[in-house]
Protein backbone atom coordinates (compact mmCIF):
# COMPACT_ATOMS: atom_id res chain seq x y z
CA UNK A 1 0.00 0.00 0.00
CA UNK A 2 1.26 3.51 -1.15
CA UNK A 3 1.40 6.15 1.25
CA UNK A 4 2.71 10.45 0.53
CA UNK A 5 4.37 12.26 2.79
CA UNK A 6 4.61 16.04 1.98
CA UNK A 7 7.86 18.63 1.84
CA UNK A 8 8.27 22.42 1.04
CA UNK A 9 11.03 23.57 -1.54
CA UNK A 10 12.41 26.51 -2.93
CA UNK A 11 13.20 26.69 -6.27
CA UNK A 12 15.41 29.61 -7.60
CA UNK A 13 15.58 30.38 -11.53
CA UNK A 14 18.11 32.66 -12.27
CA UNK A 15 19.81 34.28 -15.35
CA UNK A 16 20.63 37.39 -17.52
CA UNK A 17 17.61 39.68 -18.70
CA UNK A 18 15.57 38.37 -21.67
CA UNK A 19 16.57 35.02 -21.69
CA UNK A 20 12.70 33.63 -21.00
CA UNK A 21 13.11 32.88 -16.82
CA UNK A 22 9.49 34.04 -16.30
CA UNK A 23 8.06 32.62 -19.33
CA UNK A 24 9.81 29.00 -18.66
CA UNK A 25 8.11 28.81 -15.41
CA UNK A 26 4.55 30.41 -17.21
CA UNK A 27 4.68 27.70 -18.99
CA UNK A 28 5.44 24.78 -16.57
CA UNK A 29 2.51 26.11 -13.68
CA UNK A 30 0.02 27.77 -15.97
CA UNK A 31 0.72 25.92 -19.58
CA UNK A 32 0.90 29.62 -21.31
CA UNK A 33 3.09 31.53 -23.60
CA UNK A 34 2.78 35.21 -24.48
CA UNK A 35 5.28 36.92 -26.99
CA UNK A 36 5.51 39.92 -24.98
CA UNK A 37 8.08 40.46 -23.17
CA UNK A 38 7.23 40.86 -19.39
CA UNK A 39 10.81 42.72 -17.26
CA UNK A 40 10.82 41.10 -14.11
CA UNK A 41 11.47 43.52 -11.34
CA UNK A 42 12.55 42.02 -8.15
CA UNK A 43 11.60 38.86 -7.56
CA UNK A 44 8.37 36.52 -8.37
CA UNK A 45 7.15 33.87 -6.51
CA UNK A 46 4.75 31.17 -8.12
CA UNK A 47 3.83 28.12 -6.55
CA UNK A 48 3.07 24.53 -7.51
CA UNK A 49 2.40 21.20 -5.89
CA UNK A 50 4.35 18.34 -7.38
CA UNK A 51 3.94 14.93 -6.37
CA UNK A 52 7.49 12.42 -7.01
CA UNK A 53 7.35 8.60 -6.47
CA UNK A 54 10.31 7.89 -3.99
CA UNK A 55 10.90 3.76 -3.60
CA UNK A 56 7.76 1.33 -3.94
CA UNK A 57 5.59 2.70 -1.76
CA UNK A 58 5.62 6.31 -1.18
CA UNK A 59 4.90 9.36 -3.09
CA UNK A 60 6.53 12.65 -1.99
CA UNK A 61 3.93 15.65 -2.09
CA UNK A 62 6.62 18.35 -3.22
CA UNK A 63 5.13 22.72 -2.08
CA UNK A 64 7.42 24.35 -4.62
CA UNK A 65 7.73 27.47 -5.02
CA UNK A 66 9.97 29.07 -7.58
CA UNK A 67 11.51 32.40 -7.40
CA UNK A 68 12.16 34.41 -10.36
CA UNK A 69 14.87 36.77 -10.03
CA UNK A 70 15.60 39.90 -12.18
CA UNK A 71 18.10 39.26 -14.50
CA UNK A 72 19.86 42.97 -14.02
CA UNK A 73 23.70 42.73 -13.69
CA UNK A 74 24.20 42.78 -10.05
CA UNK A 75 20.72 42.07 -8.96
CA UNK A 76 22.47 38.65 -7.45
CA UNK A 77 24.75 39.74 -5.45
CA UNK A 78 22.55 42.67 -3.87
CA UNK A 79 19.55 39.94 -3.13
CA UNK A 80 21.79 36.92 -2.50
CA UNK A 81 21.37 36.09 1.21
CA UNK A 82 17.73 36.91 1.02
CA UNK A 83 16.77 34.75 -1.85
CA UNK A 84 19.27 31.84 -2.03
CA UNK A 85 18.94 31.36 1.18
CA UNK A 86 17.32 28.10 1.95
CA UNK A 87 17.13 27.26 -2.09
CA UNK A 88 17.29 23.43 -2.38
CA UNK A 89 17.47 23.96 -6.13
CA UNK A 90 18.89 26.14 -9.02
CA UNK A 91 18.13 26.80 -12.58
CA UNK A 92 20.40 29.02 -14.46
CA UNK A 93 18.75 29.90 -17.68
CA UNK A 94 20.79 30.92 -21.11
CA UNK A 95 19.36 32.27 -24.62
CA UNK A 96 20.42 29.97 -27.36
CA UNK A 97 20.49 33.10 -29.43
CA UNK A 98 23.13 34.98 -27.28
CA UNK A 99 26.27 33.79 -26.15
CA UNK A 100 27.11 35.76 -23.38
CA UNK A 101 24.33 34.82 -21.34
CA UNK A 102 25.88 31.35 -21.03
CA UNK A 103 28.93 33.62 -20.22
CA UNK A 104 27.00 34.88 -17.40
CA UNK A 105 25.49 31.42 -16.16
CA UNK A 106 28.72 30.74 -14.42
CA UNK A 107 28.57 34.34 -12.20
CA UNK A 108 25.03 33.39 -11.26
CA UNK A 109 25.49 29.76 -10.49
CA UNK A 110 28.54 31.06 -8.43
CA UNK A 111 26.67 33.48 -6.45
CA UNK A 112 23.69 30.98 -6.08
CA UNK A 113 25.75 28.33 -4.78
CA UNK A 114 27.66 30.39 -2.38
CA UNK A 115 24.92 30.67 -0.01
CA UNK A 116 22.55 27.80 -1.13
CA UNK A 117 25.57 25.16 -1.03
CA UNK A 118 25.99 22.16 -2.84
CA UNK A 119 22.42 21.81 -3.87
CA UNK A 120 21.11 20.19 -7.85
CA UNK A 121 21.64 22.30 -9.98
CA UNK A 122 20.66 22.54 -14.54
CA UNK A 123 21.94 24.50 -16.96
CA UNK A 124 18.67 25.22 -18.91
CA UNK A 125 19.08 26.56 -22.90
CA UNK A 126 16.10 28.23 -23.38
CA UNK A 127 14.67 29.42 -26.79
CA UNK A 128 15.43 26.08 -28.67
CA UNK A 129 12.80 27.64 -31.53
CA UNK A 130 15.26 30.13 -32.83
CA UNK A 131 18.10 27.42 -32.98
CA UNK A 132 18.41 28.69 -36.55
CA UNK A 133 20.13 31.45 -34.91
CA UNK A 134 22.05 29.40 -31.91
CA UNK A 135 24.92 31.76 -30.81
CA UNK A 136 25.26 28.62 -28.25
CA UNK A 137 26.82 24.94 -29.16
CA UNK A 138 26.31 22.24 -27.64
CA UNK A 139 30.41 22.11 -27.29
CA UNK A 140 30.41 25.40 -25.19
CA UNK A 141 26.97 23.92 -22.98
CA UNK A 142 29.22 20.84 -22.16
CA UNK A 143 32.32 22.99 -21.20
CA UNK A 144 29.89 24.34 -18.65
CA UNK A 145 28.45 21.42 -17.26
CA UNK A 146 31.70 20.00 -16.37
CA UNK A 147 32.69 22.76 -15.12
CA UNK A 148 29.99 23.21 -12.80
CA UNK A 149 29.39 19.17 -12.52
CA UNK A 150 25.32 19.58 -13.30
CA UNK A 151 22.85 18.60 -15.85
CA UNK A 152 21.34 20.76 -18.84
CA UNK A 153 19.12 20.77 -21.31
CA UNK A 154 17.56 22.54 -24.38
CA UNK A 155 14.51 23.59 -24.06
CA UNK A 156 11.73 26.35 -25.77
CA UNK A 157 9.01 27.91 -23.24
CA UNK A 158 7.12 29.03 -26.83
CA UNK A 159 6.65 25.48 -27.50
CA UNK A 160 6.52 23.51 -24.35
CA UNK A 161 9.78 21.18 -25.26
CA UNK A 162 11.07 19.60 -22.16
CA UNK A 163 9.82 22.33 -19.72
CA UNK A 164 7.87 19.96 -18.08
CA UNK A 165 10.56 17.13 -17.71
CA UNK A 166 13.03 19.60 -16.62
CA UNK A 167 11.34 21.32 -14.03
CA UNK A 168 9.91 17.68 -13.01
CA UNK A 169 13.63 16.08 -13.34
CA UNK A 170 15.03 18.68 -10.67
CA UNK A 171 12.53 18.25 -8.24
CA UNK A 172 13.26 14.85 -8.50
CA UNK A 173 16.69 15.67 -7.82
CA UNK A 174 15.53 17.64 -4.52
CA UNK A 175 13.24 14.40 -3.27
CA UNK A 176 16.11 12.37 -3.61
CA UNK A 177 18.84 14.50 -1.98
CA UNK A 178 16.83 15.25 0.57
CA UNK A 179 16.15 11.96 1.43
CA UNK A 180 19.82 10.65 1.15
CA UNK A 181 20.61 13.98 3.33
CA UNK A 182 17.98 12.27 5.81
CA UNK A 183 19.43 8.76 5.91
CA UNK A 184 22.93 10.49 6.60
CA UNK A 185 21.76 12.46 9.17
CA UNK A 186 20.08 9.03 10.69
CA UNK A 187 22.99 6.70 11.02
CA UNK A 188 25.04 10.00 12.62
CA UNK A 189 22.15 10.21 15.32
CA UNK A 190 21.89 6.41 15.61
CA UNK A 191 25.34 5.66 15.93
CA UNK A 192 25.30 8.46 18.83
CA UNK A 193 22.68 7.02 20.23
CA UNK A 194 24.05 3.86 20.57
CA UNK A 195 27.27 4.62 21.95
CA UNK A 196 25.83 6.70 24.62
CA UNK A 197 23.13 3.20 25.59
CA UNK A 198 26.24 1.37 25.10
CA UNK A 199 28.00 3.74 27.77
CA UNK A 200 25.11 4.38 30.06
CA UNK A 201 24.73 0.60 30.86
CA UNK A 202 28.77 -0.01 31.43
CA UNK A 203 27.86 2.68 34.30
CA UNK A 204 30.90 3.77 36.58
CA UNK A 205 32.83 0.79 34.73
CA UNK A 206 33.00 3.01 31.56
CA UNK A 207 34.47 1.47 28.30
CA UNK A 208 37.61 1.88 26.88
CA UNK A 209 39.37 2.19 23.25
CA UNK A 210 39.33 -1.62 22.75
CA UNK A 211 35.62 -2.80 24.58
CA UNK A 212 34.02 0.43 22.01
CA UNK A 213 35.63 -0.70 18.82
CA UNK A 214 34.78 -4.43 19.91
CA UNK A 215 30.92 -3.20 20.19
CA UNK A 216 31.36 -1.31 17.24
CA UNK A 217 32.75 -3.13 14.49
CA UNK A 218 33.12 -1.87 10.87
CA UNK A 219 32.99 1.67 12.33
CA UNK A 220 35.97 3.81 11.54
CA UNK A 221 38.02 5.34 13.88
CA UNK A 222 37.55 8.97 13.00
CA UNK A 223 33.94 8.20 13.06
CA UNK A 224 33.46 6.91 16.83
CA UNK A 225 36.24 9.79 17.93
CA UNK A 226 34.33 12.59 16.23
CA UNK A 227 30.60 11.14 17.77
CA UNK A 228 32.35 10.53 21.26
CA UNK A 229 34.07 14.06 21.05
CA UNK A 230 30.44 15.62 20.54
CA UNK A 231 28.79 13.99 23.44
CA UNK A 232 31.93 15.16 25.36
CA UNK A 233 31.05 18.77 23.96
CA UNK A 234 27.64 18.11 25.32
CA UNK A 235 28.31 16.79 28.84
CA UNK A 236 26.83 13.53 27.85
CA UNK A 237 30.04 11.93 28.18
CA UNK A 238 33.33 12.46 29.75
CA UNK A 239 36.63 11.25 27.88
CA UNK A 240 39.90 9.90 30.13
CA UNK A 241 42.15 10.45 27.51
CA UNK A 242 45.29 7.78 28.33
CA UNK A 243 47.33 8.36 25.62
CA UNK A 244 47.71 10.42 22.39
CA UNK A 245 45.40 7.79 20.55
CA UNK A 246 44.28 5.64 23.61
CA UNK A 247 41.02 6.37 26.19
CA UNK A 248 38.54 5.55 27.95
CA UNK A 249 34.58 6.94 27.97
CA UNK A 250 32.32 7.19 30.61
CA UNK A 251 28.41 8.38 30.51
CA UNK A 252 27.60 11.37 32.73
CA UNK A 253 24.09 12.11 34.42
CA UNK A 254 23.42 14.34 31.97
CA UNK A 255 23.89 11.06 29.47
CA UNK A 256 21.61 9.11 31.27
CA UNK A 257 18.97 11.64 31.37
CA UNK A 258 19.35 12.36 27.69
CA UNK A 259 19.19 8.93 26.95
CA UNK A 260 15.70 8.43 27.77
CA UNK A 261 14.68 11.48 26.01
CA UNK A 262 16.49 10.22 22.92
CA UNK A 263 14.61 6.55 23.64
CA UNK A 264 14.28 3.69 25.40
CA UNK A 265 17.36 1.71 26.12
CA UNK A 266 17.91 -1.21 24.29
CA UNK A 267 17.45 -4.65 25.23
CA UNK A 268 20.55 -6.06 23.28
CA UNK A 269 23.41 -3.64 22.48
Amino acid sequence: MRHSITMKAKMVLVGDAGVGKTSLIRRFVLDIFSDEYINTLGTKVSKIELTVPHCDDVDVRVALSIFDIMGQPGFGELVKETFFHNCQCIMAVCDITRRATLESVHKWISTATEIAGDVPVVIMVNKKDLSSHAEIKEDDVEKAVKMHECASTFTSAKTGECVDDSFNALAIEVVEKAFSTYEARRVDENLKERLLAYLVRKGDFGASKLDIFQIFKGVGYDKIKRELEELDEEHLVRIDWRGPENFAVFATREGEQSLKAWRELPQVL
